[in-house]
C-alpha cells in the first residue's frame, strides 16, 4: 500500500511540476498526503489549492491564479485558436493560470475546505482550523450546493472536536455556538512528523568516503586540530527506545591532545538571522557594527538597500554572493517579516523562520537546492524513518515521529510570504520550496541553531547556523563550552567546568560520580550541549528534546536517570 501511495504521490508531485497552478492537482495529492500520514503536508497543498480558488473569485486580489472562464467559447477565440489571429502579451499571461468553471468550483470548493480543516485539527493547529471551519460552513451555506452536503458534515464533524479542546482549556462545560469561541484561546502550533521523507533525495551518504574528505577539507581552516569521522549514535525515538537501535550520523574527533582552555574551532556563518528591525548588528555575519569614525567604517549596501549595513567590505561581498543578490532592494516587504515580535515566548519559533528565509535567499540568490546549501546538506535532523500511518483521519497526538514543531503561520503561510516578496512564484517553485523541503530546514535548524538572548525581555534575539559547528555531537557532559559573537568558537572545557553527576537512589541516597577532568584526548569526541547542564536528567531531557527529537541518552542521562 505505502508504495502505491508513494508512486501516486511521486505522480501527481509531477504533474503540479508541469501545470503548477491547477487546484485540482494540488487536492489530488492532498488527499494522498493524508493517507501517508503528512496531514501537515496535506493541509499546505489544500491551502494552495484554496488560495488558487479564491483567486477565481477575486483575481485583482491574487499575484499567482487560476482563472475563472465562461463555458461558451466565443466565435472569436475559436478562430484565434484555430489559427487566426495571435494572442497579444497580456492575452498570453492571463492564460498561464488553468481555467476553471463556476460549475467546477462549486464542485471542489467544499472538498478543499474539509481538507484543510481536518489537517490542521490533525496537526494540533486548532486556532487556524477553527477560523477555515468558519469560514468554509459560512461559504458552502451560500452556495446551497448538494455537492456541499458532505463537506458541511465533515466540517461540523471537526468543528465539534475544536470546541472540545475550547471547553477544556476555558473550563465551559455547557454546548457553546461558534460565534462565541475565542479563537485566540485555541492552540496555534501543533506538531508535524519528523520524518527523513522517502523521496528526499538530498541527504548525503554520511558514511561515504568522499564526503568525509570533503567535509575534513573544509574543517583544515577552521578547526585545524580536528576531523570528522561517522559516529553511531543511540537511538531517541520513543519513552523506551530500543538500546541496540542506531543511527550513523557524522561527528568531530580530537586528532591530537587538547588542553583546558584551548580555542579549538573558528567559524563564521551567513546563516544569521536577528528579529530586532534596524538594530546595529552585521546583516551578514551578525557581529556588532564598528562605529563611523573606526579606520574599517561600516559599508552600506550599494544596491540601494538603505537599512542594509555590514561590517566590514568582506561581509558586503560575500553577502552579495551567497544571499543577499536574491533580495537587494526587495527588503521593505522582507523586513516586516517576523521582526519586533512582543511575546517572548513566540520569539524562538520566529527566530527559525527568520532562519528558513535566509536560506531561502540563498538557494535563490546561488540557484542551488534549498537542501543542497552547504549550510545545511551535512546536518542531521534527528528523523524518524518513513513509517506509513493508514488512517487519513487519526491524530498524530500518539505518533512518536511528531515531534517537529508546526503551525500555519510559521510553516505554511509566512515562508509563502517570503517567496512572493522575493518575487518568486511559490507554485512554480515547488521543486526547490515545497513544504516537505522547508519542513526538512526547519528539523535541521531546531537541532543545531545557536543563539543569543535579550538583555532586556530574556527572549531569544540572534540566531546563527554553523555548519561545521553543527557536527558536533550532543552531551549532557560536554568536553567543550562554546561562545559567539560574529564567530562562533569551541574552548576545551577546564576541571573546573566539567559537568557534576548526581542522582537519587530508590533509598534516598545521593550518588555521586567524580567528574572528569578537563581538556580533549587524542581521538575522543568533541561533544557540545543544547541544554542547560546543571539541570537535572527530567529537566534536560525536556529542554533538549525539541533539538534531539527524543530523550537524551547520552551516558550522564543513563547513569543519572538510572537506566545502566
Amino acid at each position: 500500500m505505502a508504495t502505491d501511495l508513494l508512486q501516486a504521490r511521486a505522480s501527481k508531485t509531477a504533474q503540479l511540476y508541469a501545470d503548477p497552478h491547477n487546484p485540482h492537482l494540488y487536492l489530488d495529492r492532498a488527499r494522498l498526503y493524508e493517507q501517508l500520514g503528512f496531514p501537515d503536508l496535506a493541509a499546505a497543498d489544500a491551502y494552495r489549492a484554496l488560495s488558487l480558488l479564491e483567486s477565481v473569485v477575486d483575481p485583482d486580489g491574487c499575484e499567482f491564479h487560476a482563472r475563472k472562464v465562461d463555458t461558451t467559447v466565443t466565435a472569436e477565440k475559436k478562430n484565434r485558436d484555430d489559427g487566426g489571429e495571435e494572442e497579444d502579451e497580456d492575452e498570453e499571461d492571463e492564460d498561464e493560470g488553468i481555467p476553471v468553471t463556476q460549475e467546477e468550483y462549486d464542485a471542489i470548493i467544499g472538498d478543499v475546505y474539509a481538507v484543510l480543516v481536518r489537517s490542521l485539527v490533525r496537526c494540533g493547529c486548532y486556532r487556524d482550523a477553527f477560523e477555515f471551519g468558519v469560514r468554509g460552513l459560512g461559504l458552502l451555506r451560500e452556495l446551497d450546493s448538494e455537492k456541499s452536503a458532505g463537506s458541511i458534515a465533515i466540517l461540523n464533524e471537526q468543528m465539534d472536536s475544536i470546541k472540545k479542546i475550547y471547553q477544556s482549556r476555558t473550563g465551559i462545560n455547557d454546548d457553546i455556538k461558534l460565534d462565541a469561541i475565542d479563537s485566540a484561546i485555541l492552540p496555534a502550533q501543533g506538531f508535524a512528523r519528523r520524518i527523513l521523507y522517502p523521496w528526499n533525495e538530498h541527504e548525503p551518504d554520511r558514511r561515504a568516503p568522499e564526503e568525509l574528505v570533503l567535509l575534513n577539507e573544509r574543517l583544515k581552516t577552521v578547526a585545524p586540530k580536528c576531523e570528522v569521522r561517522a559516529v553511531a549514535l543511540p537511538a531517541l525515538h520513543g519513552d523506551t527506545p530500543d538500546e541496540d537501535e542506531v543511527s550513523v550520523q557524522l561527528g568531530l574527533f580530537a586528532k591530537e591532545d587538547i588542553a583546558p582552555d584551548e580555542i579549538i574551532l573558528r567559524e563564521s556563518s551567513l546563516l544569521t538571522a536577528t528579529n530586532r528591525l534596524h538594530d546595529d548588528l552585521c546583516d551578514a555575519c551578525n557581529a556588532p557594527l564598528p562605529d563611523l569614525s573606526a579606520e574599517n567604517p561600516p559599508v552600506g549596501c550599494e544596491g540601494g538597500c538603505a537599512d542594509t549595513i555590514f561590517c566590514s567590505q568582506d561581509c558586503h561581498d560575500t553577502a552579495q554572493k551567497v544571499y543577499h543578490g536574491a533580495i537587494c532592494g526587495l527588503e521593505d516587504g522582507l523586513e516586516s517579516i517576523g521582526k519586533d515580535i512582543p511575546d517572548p515566548k513566540d520569539k524562538a519559533d520566529y527566530l527559525y523562520l527568520l532562519l528558513l528565509g535566509r536560506a531561502l535567499a540563498m538557494s535563490a540568490t546561488q540557484d542551488v537546492h534549498a537542501l543542497d546549501l552547504p549550510e545545511v546538506k551535512y546536518i542531521w535532523g534527528d528523523f524518524h524513518d518513513f513509517d506509513l500511518i493508514p488512517s487519513a483521519t487519526s491524530t498524530l497526538s500518539k505518533d512518536e515521529s511528531a515531534t517537529l514543531p508546526f503551525s500555519f503561520q510559521l510553516n505554511i503561510l509566512q515562508p509563502t510570504r517570503f517567496l512572493e516578496e522575493m518575487e518568486l512564484n511559490p507554485y512554480t517553485t515547488l521543486l526547490r520550496y515545497d513544504t516537505w523541503i522547508l519542513n526538512t530546514l526547519y528539523a535541521k535548524f531546531r537541532g543545531t541553531a545557536s543563539g543569543r538572548l535579550s538583555t532586556w525581555d530574556g527572549g531569544p534575539e540572534l540566531c546563527a547556523v554553523h555548519p561545521l559547528w553543527c557536527l558536533a555531537n550532543h552531551s549532557c557532559d560536554p568536553n567543550v563550552r562554546w561562545e559567539w559573537g560574529g564567530e562562533i568558537t569551541f574552548r576545551a572545557r577546564n576541571d573546573e567546568e566539567t559537568a557534576v553527576w548526581a542522582r537519587t537512589r530508590e533509598d534516598g541516597r545521593i550518588e555521586m560520580k567524580d567528574a572528569k577532568k578537563g581538556g580533549i584526548k587524542r581521538d575522543e569526541e568533541i561533544l557540545n550541549h543544547y541544554c542547560d547542564i546543571g539541570l537535572g536528567v527530567k529537566e534536560r531531557r525536556e529542554w533538549a528534546c525539541g533539538a534531539l527529537g527524543g530523550n537524551c541518552r547520552c551516558e550522564r542521562c543513563v547513569w543519572e536517570a538510572m537506566e545502566d
